[in-house]
């Protein structure tokens, strides 16, 4: 099974070609509507692989808002909890947004330092009906994980599931290609050198 692996600070993500309901971790990350109810995609993954007893239980949480992630049982899943992450509203027409990811993570990042966790297991949201390209949704993963990563604390492993061979392949051609902190401000600042050298190499005007 191809797998790829970066470090971020306290944190590791490793991306894997597999179904997020095959994984084993302390959690096991769903990707929920509004109404926190079972559509397709990883929630019916999910479902089928850990039993209703777990949507049973979100449902009674529900409505959440965009953003907010729901702790329940695991049912029969490989893990203790499921954090039901709302990325997209119960009118599945409108889409998942970037923003809505990158909030969705935070809150997942927080939840499970809170709860101590050391290794979770999260789709590539709103990459399906969602709407948003491979990369816009792990672009959004990573950017969060490389902001809580910086900030220390205990070692914390992110596996990030993607079930499509060929979403992997442009997934893991992403995570080789994503620039950090520290390698935006180095390519920032030699964009600037080479702007100043510029201008120090434009010829003067002739004098009439």
């Amino acid at each position: 099974m191809p797998e790829k692996s970066r470090t971020f600070g306290s944190i590791t993500v490793n991306l894997v070609n597999d179904s997020i309901a095959n994984r084993h971790a302390d959690v096991i990350v769903n990707a929920a509507n509004t109404q926190l109810s079972t559509g397709g995609g990883v929630a019916s993954a999910l479902r089928s692989r850990g039993g209703t007893e777990i949507y049973t239980e979100a449902i009674t949480h529900a409505p959440a808002a965009l953003g907010e992630v729901v702790r329940t049982t695991a049912g029969k899943l490989q893990a203790r909890w499921v954090y039901h992450a709302v990325v997209i509203d119960s009118d599945v027409d409108q889409g998942t947004s970037a923003p809505d990811v990158t909030a969705a993570v935070r809150m997942v990042l927080v939840r499970a330092r809170k709860d101590g966790i050391r290794s979770l297991a999260m789709p590539l949201f709103g990459a399906g009906i969602g709407g948003l390209k491979v990369e816009e949704s792990l672009g959004a993963i990573l950017e969060v994980i490389e902001e809580h990563g910086r900030h220390g604390g205990p070692q914390l492993d992110v596996e990030v599931a993607v079930l499509s061979a060929e979403d992997w392949q442009r997934a893991a051609k992403f995570l080789d290609s994503f620039e950090d902190t520290d390698a935006r401000h180095a390519s920032e600042d030699r964009l600037a050198a080479d702007f100043l050298a510029s201008l120090g190499k434009k010829p003067k005007k002739e004098e009439n």
